[in-house]
């Protein structure tokens, strides 16, 4: 066919980085799409990708950031991330107003050792952070 699917083909390489598809093991298994069904469907939390991406660095303790109106689904989040990328969850409370207020140095002192920060543009360069951060808009 003229078309190739996303995900097809070899890795794709950028400064001594391979980034690779979210494997099927997680995007097809039925227990996590069941429990997604917990989070309202008109947002893209990208569990899958968050999942993928903690398991890849291989860390044990995460945080949380998320702004004010999507708190209320901050401790469903943590069930879902600590039970499919086995780590324990730090949820951050306090409020943030997009990605300038990334909190990576209060996530630090909690014993994260990675952060996932739910916001919009404004974006924090990720080397200039304490520790990784993947951003979710």
């Amino acid at each position: 066919s003229s078309c190739d699917l996303v995900g097809q083909g070899p890795p794709l390489k950028s400064k001594n980085k391979v980034f690779q598809a979210i494997p099927a093991e997680i995007l097809e298994n039925e227990e996590l799409n069941k429990d997604l069904k917990a989070l309202p469907a008109h947002y893209n939390f990208e569990i899958h990708k968050t999942i993928w991406r903690l398991k890849q660095a291989k860390v044990k303790t995460v945080a949380l950031q998320l702004p004010e109106g999507l708190q209320l689904f901050a401790c469903t989040l943590a069930d879902i991330i600590g039970a499919y990328a086995n780590v324990e969850v730090v949820i951050l409370g306090d409020v943030t107003y997009g990605a300038c207020c990334v909190d990576d140095l209060n996530a630090r002192a909690l014993g994260a050792e990675f952060l996932v920060h739910y916001g919009h543009s404004c974006l924090v360069p990720i080397d200039s952070c304490s520790l990784p951060v993947l951003y979710i808009f």
